[in-house]
């Protein structure tokens, strides 16, 4: 069996890895090895890291060869602990389109990390091997530690739109979050995340943040809704995706709003689903209205949105309980 070769232990690497690794499996100095990745134009992103040539190295690919960089090097795992984090972990998750110029990395706080332009290392003295999983190859912290670093950079509307985010896409329960408050009593932006977590369990179901700011914003102004999301039932001999679920709303008064946004709305299939919906929603006989409430409504026209709900409720009151408002007792809590 022929020898492996430099190139072949980074193939089967996946095409990064350190340098250390390559050379043990190639038995050569790690001189050796750095001297050929130079020789033959090989990406070195940092000193202990080295890549295949790419024309352009992906966000991914710096994201990995940073978590290798910062790994530890005495082959125990606990003591080489490294994961990504903040936004850098956002990114990964695909929470956020756009990943920051420098990589999110957290250690535990005695190890140290070579400073480098392209790295942001956090040492902490909360994280340990249960905070961190591994997702596509990459070592990520887990949701409710990601959320309780992101506390000490993140304002409260991001950091809750971090945790609305999570939870929607089944990343995150709501309890886990609450657990980890409950474990640590001090850290970093705690008050905020304490802040968010409550408002979540008070509100009920969300599914994004602009739904959570239409929410309040109705509040404000002395509109209330049922707690979470408002179920329309399927009717007799329906078949599909039922129940619906209508983001805002009372349902004693058979009336919904759709906050919708541009993420949920904006491709073809999402257009194909918002047709769907509405079509089964046309198969209750229990005369349902909806409204439809978009982020230029809240910000531009919310005089009009606040006049036209007021008169849509109204009108359902009176049909569906005969009398003029709801009050406390017709809301789903």
């Amino acid at each position: 069996m022929p020898p492996t070769t430099a190139l072949d232990a980074l193939r089967a690497r996946g095409g990064i890895a350190t340098v250390a690794e390559v050379a043990a499996a190639a038995t050569r100095s790690t001189r050796a090895v750095v001297r050929q990745a130079e020789r033959q134009g090989w990406w070195r992103p940092f000193p202990t890291v080295i890549g295949l040539p790419r024309a352009q190295p992906s966000s991914r690919d710096w994201i990995r060869a940073a978590a290798l960089h910062a790994s530890g090097r005495t082959g125990e795992p606990a003591r080489d602990l490294v994961a990504v984090t903040r936004l850098s972990a956002l990114h990964v998750l695909g929470v956020i389109d756009a990943a920051p110029t420098r990589v999110d990395l957290v250690v535990p706080a005695w190890r140290d990390v070579r400073p480098h332009p392209r790295l942001s290392v956090t040492r902490s003295s909360h994280l340990s091997a249960a905070d961190v999983t591994a997702h596509r190859q990459l070592p990520i912290v887990r949701r409710p530690a990601l959320l309780r670093d992101l506390a000490a950079v993140r304002d409260v509307d991001r950091l809750r739109s971090d945790t609305i985010e999570l939870l929607r896409r089944g990343e995150l329960r709501l309890e886990e979050l609450t657990m980890l408050l409950q474990r640590s009593s001090r850290f970093p932006g705690r008050s905020r995340l304490r802040q968010v977590e409550a408002e979540l369990r008070s509100e009920g179901r969300v599914d994004s943040g602009l739904e959570y700011e239409a929410r309040r914003r109705f509040s404000r102004v002395g509109i209330r809704f049922d707690r979470g999301q408002v179920r329309v039932p399927a009717p007799a001999g329906a078949s599909g995706d039922w129940p619906l679920h209508l983001d805002l709303g009372i349902a004693s008064l058979c009336f919904g709003i759709e906050v919708d946004s541009v993420a949920f709305h904006s491709t073809p299939d999402a257009v194909r689903r918002d047709a769907e919906r509405a079509n089964r929603l046309a198969l209750v006989p229990d005369d349902w209205r909806v409204l439809h409430v978009t982020w230029w409504d809240l910000r531009d026209r919310w005089a009009e949105v606040v006049a036209m709900t007021r008169a849509v409720i109204a009108a359902q009151a009176r049909r569906h309980l005969g009398i003029d408002w709801p009050t406390a007792r017709h809301l789903a809590r």
